[in-house]
């Protein structure tokens, strides 16, 4: 094993000493070279032991600065809420950086979170705190800039194109913020944005959970509104369904036994959603009320409208047709503002169209009634404006006329399965073409006279 540095220079040292104790003349030359080839050497291991200690502080500030960011990865792993991780970032920073203050100020969904803490009795974080509105980037202030603040280190929270917020370390404890501070502070910086980007998401994601969950009540509750059995009839077979293109919709349908008729509605209230929806609910309760007390189907109408001038708002509408079934075959009927009624007889189909402007919008309207007869198998359809808008993929519109030809090839069949034809055909001509409109239908079929 090779003798270590200071053993060589011990030996050499002893052999210079043993030369000049001899006297020799060719002895003390070589005690000359000697006692330079020794001072060298003293020389070398100066700088070298002065370049190891170097390296050993380097190496010792890197793996504090690896171990702080291995920390920092551990603590953020584990925190879903981004202010509950403030403070222990806080501490784990001046581990590394010797600050005396830190303020972090956040903007999280809508709100403020902020942190700030001093390791000395100092009054400059409200001096800082008044900068940070207006600062943007990295901002690095050093001494002698003129600014109250002796020195500053801050640093942007951001995630993609959003800014969450600021991380400023005030007054480093000895010398000047370095490059070294700063990675480190964009390091946890990014770290901290990426806490925030993902609780926002965890949030948003939670947040639409409980309104589809909401949402999904409100299906049912408004499902459970529409008739759970609809009136059975020697003289009338009727049939019905409604589809929402959401969870909850504007359509509705209702059929109603009545003084000496069957009261026959589906309505389309104008726009989507939770809006609709909750309008459909008051209209049904208001008709449901009215249809009591109403002798004639056009004092009806106009008590409906009033009432529905008094709730809807001035940019809502509803189209609706009102019709009463007679056992004779008899219909009376009111189409205020709603699509065409198909009406198939023997084997033509026919448009009874809209006479009456939809409710809602004007009081006092006179709405007047209409009466056609029906003879045995005649057919009604009423529909809401979603089945014959539907799409495909290609945007074409289902179309008055494919419903036309659906309904007059179905004269032999019973209202329900009408209903289930057109539904067919709506399911194969749309694929897999979202919908954007509630679709709601309603068919009458008249059976016999007495």
């Amino acid at each position: 094993m090779p003798d270590s540095f200071e053993a060589v220079y011990e030996r050499l040292s002893r052999f210079a000493k043993m030369l000049s104790e001899n006297g020799a003349t060719d002895r003390k030359e070589v005690m000359k070279l000697l006692e330079q080839v020794l001072e060298q050497m003293k020389t070398l291991r100066h700088e070298y032991t002065n370049l190891l200690n170097e390296h050993l502080e380097e190496l010792t500030k890197t793996y504090q600065e690896v171990a702080t960011l291995f920390e920092l990865n551990s603590i953020f792993a584990n925190v879903v809420d981004p202010s509950e991780v403030l403070e222990t970032l806080s501490d784990v920073l001046r581990q590394t950086i010797p600050f005396k203050a830190i303020v972090v100020e956040l903007t999280v969904l809508g709100k403020k979170i902020g942190y700030e803490k001093s390791f000395d009795q100092i009054d400059s974080i409200s001096v800082a705190k008044d900068l940070l509105d207006t600062l943007e980037g990295v901002v690095l202030v050093e001494p002698d800039h003129g600014m109250k603040v002796k020195n500053l280190l801050s640093v942007p929270v951001r995630s993609g194109g959003t800014s969450w917020g600021r991380i400023t370390l005030i007054e480093r404890d000895n010398g000047i913020f370095t490059a070294a501070d700063r990675k480190m502070l964009e390091a946890a910086a990014f770290q901290l944005a990426a806490t925030c980007e993902r609780y926002t998401r965890l949030w948003r994601e939670i947040e639409r959970q409980r309104i589809r969950e909401q949402l999904e009540i409100a299906r049912r509750i408004q499902m459970n509104l529409l008739p759970k059995r609809l009136p059975s009839s020697e003289h009338f077979e009727i049939a019905a369904s409604m589809t929402p293109a959401m969870q909850v919709g504007g359509d509705y349908y209702d059929v109603i036994p009545v003084r000496g008729c069957i009261l026959v509605t589906v309505a389309d209230i104008f726009g989507k959603g939770i809006p609709a929806a909750l309008l459909m609910t008051s209209l049904r309760s208001t008709l449901r009320v009215l249809a009591k007390n109403s002798s004639e189907l056009s004092h009806l109408a106009n008590e409906l409208n009033n009432v529905l001038c008094d709730d809807l708002s001035e940019d809502r509408f509803v189209t609706i047709v009102l019709m009463c079934l007679h056992r004779d075959g008899r219909v009376c009927m009111i189409n205020a503002g709603h699509n065409p009624i198909l009406l198939m007889h023997s084997d033509e189909v026919s448009l009874i169209e809209a006479h009456e402007l939809p409710m809602g919008i004007m009081r006092d309207v006179d709405y007047r009634e209409i009466e056609i007869g029906l003879h045995p198998n005649d057919t009604l359809l009423i529909y809401t404006d979603g089945v014959t808008e539907a799409r495909n993929e290609t945007g074409e519109e289902f179309g008055l006329e494919r419903l036309m030809t659906v309904v007059k090839s179905s004269r032999e069949v019973s209202a329900d399965e009408i209903i289930t034809k057109v539904q067919n055909e709506l399911k194969r001509f749309c694929g897999e073409a979202p919908q954007h409109d509630d679709s709601t239908m309603l068919v009458v079929k008249y059976l016999r006279r007495d």
